[in-house]
């Protein structure tokens, strides 16, 4: 499972939200995609409640999000986690592969980098799923 960040337009006419159009009006295919996981320490890092379904944000109040995450992580590394395996009798196996040093920082300024990336593509919400 994942969560994935993507740009979006609301289309009136068919009452949903859409994928900005590229230049041969095809959806572009704009998203940053994490593990569920990763996904809502992002959503966490930008003051949102992890839920996977949320509705599409107003791309400039998504991007101030992002930039305000960005400063309260300037200077400091978000912390590696180690790799583990839970692996009970009678029940699935999970493993988790860790997570290296500056992760959320680095994912973050792909955020910042989609936002703008939606903006050039005529996108006015991100949203997530």
């Amino acid at each position: 499972m994942s969560i994935s960040f993507s740009p979006y337009v609301y289309d009136h006419a068919r009452n949903i939200w859409i994928a900005p159009l590229n230049t041969q009006g095809e959806p572009d295919e704009l998203e940053l995609s994490l593990s569920n996981g990763n996904g809502c320490d992002i959503l966490l890092a930008l003051g949102l409640a992890p839920d996977p379904y949320g509705e599409p944000y107003p791309i400039d109040i998504f991007a101030g999000l992002v930039t305000a995450a960005l400063r309260r992580h300037l200077g400091q590394r978000s912390p590696g986690l180690p790799a583990r395996v839970d692996a009970e009798k009678g029940r699935a196996t999970i493993v988790f592969l860790g997570r290296r040093e500056g992760y959320i920082e680095d994912r973050l300024g792909d955020l910042a980098r989609l936002v703008q990336r939606g903006r050039t593509a005529g996108a006015t919400h991100i949203g997530w799923g």
